[in-house]
């Protein structure tokens, strides 16, 4: 319900309005902004649009100036080339201007560039809060000198089903399904994923893979062949963020096997938690805060990819009453990432404070 705020709060990031981006990053920040316009009101919600940064600089430093001169409150949230440029800006308004900022890390990699960047401390700290969507993470910031960060995880409007699907038996021998619902490059391990259901497939193991997601410039001519060579991999395209739940109920599993380093909070696997369905993941650095081997799916080292297919194997072998488990153990989880529960958390800090 919106609260009809008189003050105008600004919103700074990737909002992408024309919705043609699906990356964790714009997700994440169009999430933020329908929870301010449902709480404070679209019209009291004044948007910076960072996409494109490099090329539209000029617009984008005027809507920042006209976003300082009309609110009082700021939530920002940025990439770590955003942060290079609008943390210096972002410091001198609270500590001159008595402007409020909240901001709401993207990504998992903010200690990593403090060693990089050590005057970041300085600005983090002038902030209202840094929200981070680790508990780790918070330790790590302290450590390094960040004294007003906080634990915030991600948060997705979703349509979720109010009953899980229920995936057919396999005693039949129906092939199992599994997709991948992130960025299609080979940092997410996507080569990985095709190279091991074909493998299980010619050791007479049914199984197919559906790839969803934007895929990079980079890596189109190795997707292409890895499509022209694989029988049992498909690509689907882009789905919207909303509709990304009912897309991927039906499946066995969703993949994560990432490989990047400074994964964070992927909004991918609170999709698979809210669609009931099993993940299995390489153990990036916060596996162990979103999921549970046994529990929500299966883990491996992300150093050992090769584990993947053991992982897709001991999944495959499960009774239907034990991937059943799963598949309610994941709901369970989904609970902590709804925006019912995380907005309260935004919104009670930007009006009450700390």
């Amino acid at each position: 319900m919106s609260r009809g705020s008189t003050k105008k709060i600004g919103l700074i990031g990737r909002i992408n309005p024309e919705c043609r981006l699906f990356d964790g990053q714009t997700v994440k920040t169009r999430m933020m902004y329908r929870l301010l316009c449902e709480t404070y009101g679209e019209d009291s919600i004044y948007t910076v649009d960072t996409y494109d940064y490099k090329h539209r600089a000029p617009v984008v430093m005027a809507d920042f100036a006209r976003c300082l001169a009309k609110c009082e409150k700021l939530v920002v949230l940025l990439s770590a080339n955003g942060r290079r440029v609008f943390f210096p800006l972002l410091s001198f308004a609270s500590k001159h201007m008595g402007k409020k900022i909240y901001h709401n890390l993207i990504g998992g990699a903010l200690a990593c560039d403090l060693e990089k960047y050590p005057k970041w401390v300085k600005y983090l700290n002038s902030f209202e809060i840094n929200w981070v969507e680790s508990h780790a993470l918070v330790q790590r910031l302290y450590e390094k000198g960040v004294r007003n960060s906080a634990y915030l995880p991600n948060f997705k409007y979703l349509d979720i089903p109010a009953e899980i699907h229920q995936a057919p038996s396999h005693e039949l021998g129906e092939p199992f399904r599994f997709c991948t619902f992130s960025r299609v490059m080979e940092q997410k391990g996507i080569t990985d994923a095709a190279a091991v259901v074909e493998q299980l497939c010619a050791q007479g193991m049914a199984c197919n893979l559906d790839v969803y997601g934007p895929v990079d410039d980079g890596y189109k001519q190795e997707f292409e062949r890895i499509l022209e060579g694989s029988s049992h991999v498909e690509y689907r395209g882009c789905v919207a963020p909303e509709e990304s739940v009912p897309c991927i109920a039906g499946y066995d599993a969703l993949l994560f096997p990432t490989k990047w380093k400074p994964e964070g909070i992927p909004g991918t696997i609170i999709d698979a938690l809210s669609a009931g369905i099993p993940i299995i993941a390489s153990k990036w650095q916060y596996y162990d805060e979103m999921l549970e081997d046994g529990i929500t799916g299966f883990g491996y080292s992300m150093d050992d990819s090769s584990q993947l297919r053991e992982c897709m194997r001991r999944l495959m072998s499960l009774s239907d009453e034990d991937r059943a488990s799963i598949k309610y153990g994941c709901r369970e989880r989904a609970r902590c990432y709804s925006p019912d529960v995380v907005g309260s958390q935004i919104i009670q800090v930007m009006e009450r404070g700390l």
